[in-house]
């Protein structure tokens, strides 16, 4: 099941909504759930109340209530299967079922607590990252973080940038300090994260091992489009991103190719304490287990980045200047997951 964080047309900032992909086409669960509370619980008169606990604003708050919510998930979809989304209403007969392109999509995790990115420094040589005993990584501030179609914008203070495709864990439940065969009790699901650098700027910062600058700055990360909800009957290891740069591949990986399994990097990081809707990523050049890591990959002003999983969906973004009017940028264009599914617009 992939979640999407949204608003509807009309909708003003704050009243974003969890949407879930149901038959190819995006169910507001809140409403949803109302009509079952409504219909199936006879909870008529407080059922929005009651769905808006279960299916809150955010993603966020929704893995924050643990197994409430998603069993309140459970008996949802067990609800709309049978009776099909064709005339499907709210309790007060709302619209509840969208096309892709009704929505403006919002990163699933609206600034995460923690969201670390597992990597080595530059000037790290590949036998010593080969041979280290524990991942290092570093943090990706909250306020980095760029809409799913939103744009790259390049900064004025640097003359170099690059990417770096990633498939980021989502915690569910909170823990410290958790030994690598638990990990699994933690874990929510996966998305997408865009890890942007500026490198001339990280390269300066390498001399004192701190990437704090080159790694933060507006539109520096990208999260998204969805959050797909752990399954076991899908394939983690097999799981494959790749990273095209108008239209042409330069990244493509699966979590078998890592120097360290997901196990082992999250019981590392949990001694900082995991949280509900924190976020490690790994990434396709330095966190792979190959003799000479892969350099991320160089941008330029006006190129188109996608990152995209069949599991997951697509981030799309076009790269501009800092400094570019607004209406130089272009027109947005229409991103579809290997399914088929608008997530953009």
């Amino acid at each position: 099941m992939k979640l999407f964080l949204g608003l509807a047309e009309g909708s003003l900032p704050h009243e974003s909504r969890i949407f879930g992909e149901v038959e190819g086409r995006l169910v507001d669960f809140t409403c949803a759930y109302a009509t079952y509370l409504s219909e199936v619980r006879g909870e008529r008169e407080a059922s929005y109340e009651l769905a808006s606990l279960y299916f809150p604003a955010t993603i966020s708050e929704f893995l924050e209530n643990g197994e409430s919510s998603l069993h309140a998930l459970a008996d949802l979809i067990s609800f709309l299967r049978p009776r099909g989304l064709q005339d499907f209403r709210g309790p007060a007969g709302e619209k509840v079922v969208y096309d892709p392109a009704e929505i403006r999509f919002l990163s699933p995790l609206q600034n995460p607590h923690k969201t670390i990115v597992i990597g080595f420094s530059d000037n790290v040589v590949s036998e010593m990252r080969l041979k280290a005993e524990v991942p290092t990584g570093f943090h990706k501030l909250p306020r980095t973080f760029t809409a799913p179609r939103g744009p790259i914008l390049w900064p004025k203070f640097s003359q170099e940038i690059d990417c770096d495709a990633c498939l980021a864990v989502v915690i569910g439940n909170p823990g410290q300090r958790v030994p690598p065969e638990k990990i699994w009790d933690h874990v929510a699901g996966f998305t997408l994260l865009l890890d942007i650098t500026a490198r001339d700027i990280s390269r300066r910062e390498a001399v004192t091992k701190n990437h704090l600058l080159g790694k933060n700055f507006p539109s520096s990360s990208s999260l998204g489009p969805a959050l797909l909800l752990k399954d076991p009957n899908v394939d983690v290891n097999g799981m494959e991103v790749a990273l095209t740069v108008d239209g042409v591949t330069r990244q493509r990986f699966t979590p078998r190719q890592w120097v360290f399994s997901l196990e082992q990097v999250l019981a590392h990081w949990s001694a900082l304490g995991l949280r509900a809707g924190d976020v490690f990523a790994l990434g396709g050049s330095v966190a792979l287990r190959t003799i000479s890591p892969a350099p991320a990959v160089s941008l330029t002003p006006g190129c188109v980045v996608r990152c995209a999983s069949s599991a997951i969906g697509e981030l799309c973004h076009k790269v501009v200047r800092e400094d570019e009017p607004r209406s130089a940028r272009g027109k947005k264009t229409e991103v579809r997951d290997q399914k088929g599914l608008n997530v953009g617009r």
